[in-house]
């Protein structure tokens, strides 16, 4: 069963009369979703981003995304400074 299915028709009323904010805080108190998830949710339910895009939007977000290079960077970083500061002497 997927988030959509969950969804009470309030919801889709909500959508239906442009009122986008509300929809999405809704979204959020029935199943739980961050904020950019239901977001995200919101624009498949009103057809402004398809599913597949959602779900690649969602795996990159799991994988880490720019988060995750930034800090593999900073991390690369300290280890050069503290090879630089430390070790090399």
């Amino acid at each position: 069963m997927n988030e959509e299915e969950q969804l009470s028709p309030e919801i889709y009323q909500l959508l239906a009369s442009g009122r986008k904010i509300a929809a999405i805080k809704l979204i959020r108190a029935e199943t739980g979703l961050g904020l950019a998830e239901a977001k995200d949710l919101a624009d498949v339910l009103t057809g402004h981003q398809s599913a597949a895009s959602a779900q690649q939007h969602q795996a990159l977000k799991e994988e880490g995304g720019a988060s995750g290079m930034l800090a593999i960077a900073v991390a690369a970083v300290i280890a050069f400074l503290v090879y630089v500061f430390l070790v090399a002497d």
